[in-house]
């Protein structure tokens, strides 16, 4: 890309009931034909018996989902710690709450595995059903 970022390929351009040459995949994802190829010799099934290769949508959709990795998705009391790259439940149950505006901010605890600063967003408004399950101290903003 002519400003150095790297886009990411949009699935959902992909329709199921149609059938796809490497370079349209290559074309509607907005890949080189050489990385479709390679998905191909990584296990995306594909008509090679004849040219052009053609590949099934419905495959090309399958094999998207068999790659993408699971979302974590956090707990009421949990934050996600960064370094060990899952949620974890802060350690000795105990957070920090640093409001960020009126009307949220972030929860900051310790991860019990790897001892680093785990984080976690959170409306002001759910900080008392927390302090039911958390430990919650809050930091008040301070004028400088």
């Amino acid at each position: 890309m002519a400003n150095g970022k790297t886009r990411k390929p949009n699935w959902r351009c992909i329709k199921r009931h149609r059938n796809y040459t490497v370079n349209d995949v290559a074309r509607e994802l907005g890949v080189a034909k050489g990385t479709v190829r390679r998905w191909i010799k990584n296990g995306l099934p594909a008509i090679n018996d004849k040219r052009p290769t053609l590949i099934l949508g419905a495959d090309l959709v399958e094999f998207h989902k068999r790659r993408t990795k699971p979302k974590h998705k956090c707990k009421r009391n949990e934050c996600y710690c960064l370094k060990c790259r899952v949620p974890r439940i802060p350690a000795w149950g105990m957070v920090e709450y640093l409001p960020l505006t009126s009307t949220g901010g972030n929860l900051r605890g310790l991860c019990p595995e790897c001892c680093t600063l785990i984080c976690r967003r959170i409306a002001l408004a759910k900080l008392p059903v927390l302090e039911g399950i958390l430990k919650v101290t809050i930091r008040r903003q301070t004028n400088d």
